[in-house]
């Protein structure tokens, strides 16, 4: 694992890279507080097919903005997902009267951030789309459970194809239909020497020796689900990869059917650590094996870097069933190769591009902008306001090195500072513009929402910006419907049952599952008298107990059958909400 960069931290490295994408091609444009690159010269009558996720993973998605392929791409932090808001203005950027389509690899905090931006943007009356990108076949249904499969390198497959067809003036349905066909039309595994190191974190974990290798290891730095050694001839290597891939008998994992008479695409992607000469070895080694074991000759092989897990020095194989699709959204085989094989100008497809002075491109988003005048309110007085705000931040502040290390441990490693972001905004907010001094519940809160969409990526972002915008509002309802002599911690605890409710519209997550509602749920059932002192403590025991929980969504679902320890570390959201909870009652 190489563990020394240049930029030994990853503050502000992001932004930089935009910077130099933006530097080698003439027609990009950049959002650079959104971190969004867009097409300049999108046009209004095609429509816009954007993608995007966590950095890190580079050239996705940036590299794959031009004409014939994405519109835009949001980029999120190291490993974190972009926030609604930055979906939005992506959206914005590159006009559409045909609507937007949205590829979105299938974890967590990309679901749940580009949903909650497809239903805002429907809310003011744009066609908006979304195809989920889930190919990896490594975990197989048993495990996958209610999560499905993740979204590797064929997400650039979807890329691609969309792009190109939306570049013929397809209709929205049209590029649509493609797009859910072609996603169930893919199957990526991925094998590595190691794992990737984040800079400025910890190493995930140890090392693995020079005789181990690993199978079907995540592009966050999630644990395969199967180690081997010694490493074996590369030919035994990829025969057991495609096992994974193509087996019809593997019912676990047999999600595409393929066959012999096929139009197949092979995609070979080095995940940022190989070697050029391996990766071309490792190529001819496995259109040698398809053809050997399944009769199959792939009419594509494309081979790089296409996806990426920063310095992994690991491979993926992705195999493409073009006439599965066909079969599915009824467009000609030969249309859809003729989509895969159309020209573009992005530049994750090697060209020369004239210099373009990327500062002159780059353009910033106002600021939103929150009212701080009600006409119905609650407050409180301010001192006890800004001590138990500034409370409720120092203990996250405390933990958040913990938090980090238990989240790299179970997987991506990002709750920590996620959660670090949003309490040093709100203090900035109580220092700065005097957030507390009127003890307005009201301003906070809003206030609040605001931090969540502009400073919070991830999963945790995407929760606790809607719970809280759904607390916002149920606090005016109850406002309005109580009367008003009713103790502010009711009301308070009132609106809180009806925000939990509204947040779990939006995600299948319940107690049990090893997630931030393990906190959540028992808390605002114990908070419904308005005594936080008691709710307080069944927050902590609900925290605590997520300590014998194995997970059943997020990144950490794919970690659990690595362990075989009675008790795993506290689940990082679920004890940020339990100390933010201490905070507020101390």
């Amino acid at each position: 694992m190489a563990t020394k960069h240049f930029y030994p931290v990853a503050d502000g490295l992001v932004q930089q890279a935009l910077l130099g994408t933006v530097a080698s091609h003439s027609n990009l444009g950049l959002l650079y507080a959104d971190k969004v690159v867009y097409h300049k010269s999108h046009p209004r009558n095609q429509v816009a097919v954007i993608s995007g996720g966590g950095s890190g993973h580079e050239p996705a998605h940036a590299g794959y903005v031009g004409s014939g392929m994405l519109a835009a791409a949001i980029c999120g932090d190291m490993f974190a997902s972009p926030s609604a808001k930055q979906v939005q203005n992506g959206c914005m950027a590159v006009p559409s009267d045909q609507g937007h389509i949205l590829i979105v690899t299938n974890y967590t905090g990309d679901m749940l951030h580009f949903g909650l931006a497809c239903e805002k943007m429907k809310a003011e009356g744009h066609k908006v789309g979304v195809v989920k990108s889930a190919d990896d076949v490594s975990v197989g249904r048993r495990n996958g459970g209610m999560v499905g499969r993740r979204g590797l390198a064929g997400s650039i497959i979807l890329n691609k194809l969309l792009g190109s067809m939306s570049a013929t003036g397809a209709t929205f349905e049209e590029v649509l239909a493609l797009g859910q066909a072609a996603g169930l039309s893919l199957v990526t595994i991925s094998a590595g020497l190691d794992h990737c190191h984040v800079p400025g974190r910890p190493t995930a974990y140890g090392e693995l020796d020079h005789t181990t290798f690993e199978i079907g290891m995540g592009i966050h730095n999630e644990p395969g689900v199967r180690t081997v050694s010694p490493i074996p001839p590369v030919d035994v290597l990829i025969d057991n990869l495609l096992e994974y891939m193509i087996d019809p008998n593997d019912k676990d994992r047999a999600y595409v059917p393929f066959e012999p008479t096929d139009e197949v695409v092979l995609l070979v992607n080095n995940l940022g650590g190989m070697s050029t000469l391996e990766m071309r070895a490792i190529t001819q080694i496995a259109v040698t094996q398809i053809r050997k074991n399944y009769s199959i000759t792939p009419s594509r092989v494309v081979a790089g870097t296409f996806m990426t897990s920063l310095n992994a020095p690991a491979f993926s194989l992705t195999l493409f069933n073009s006439t599965y699709t066909a079969k599915q959204c009824g467009v000609p085989v030969y249309k859809v190769l003729q989509y895969f094989d159309a020209e573009t100008d992005a530049l994750s497809w090697p060209k020369t591009h004239k210099y373009n002075d990327a500062t002159a491109s780059v353009e910033n988003h106002p600021a939103t902008v929150h009212s701080n005048s009600y006409t119905i309110d609650i407050v409180v007085d301010p001192d006890i306001l800004d001590r138990k705000l500034r409370k409720a931040a120092a203990n996250i502040i405390a933990i958040e090195p913990k938090l980090t290390e238990w989240d790299t441990e179970m997987g991506d490693g990002d709750c920590g500072k996620t959660i670090e972001a949003g309490v040093l905004a709100l203090l900035q907010a109580i220092d700065e513009e005097g957030l507390a001094q009127s003890g307005s519940v009201l301003r906070v809160v809003d206030a609040i929402v605001g931090i969540t969409e502009d400073r919070m990526g991830g999963t945790l972002g995407a929760v606790f910006g809607i719970f809280f915008a759904a607390l916002f509002n149920s606090l005016v309802a109850t406002l309005g419907a109580m009367p008003s002599n009713t103790p502010v911690e009711k009301v308070i605890a009132m609106a809180a049952v009806e925000a939990l409710a509204s947040l779990r519209v939006h995600t299948p997550a319940k107690e049990g599952d090893r997630t931030v509602m393990d906190v959540m749920i028992p808390f605002v059932e114990a908070f419904k008298d308005g005594d936080i002192s008691k709710a307080a403590k069944v927050a902590r025991a609900a925290a605590e107990g997520t300590k014998k929980l194995l997970p059943k969504l997020g990144r950490a679902t794919y970690v659990s059958s690595l362990y075989t320890r009675d008790v795993l570390p506290p689940d990082p959201g679920a004890w940020g909400v339990h100390e933010l909870i201490q905070g507020l009652a101390a």
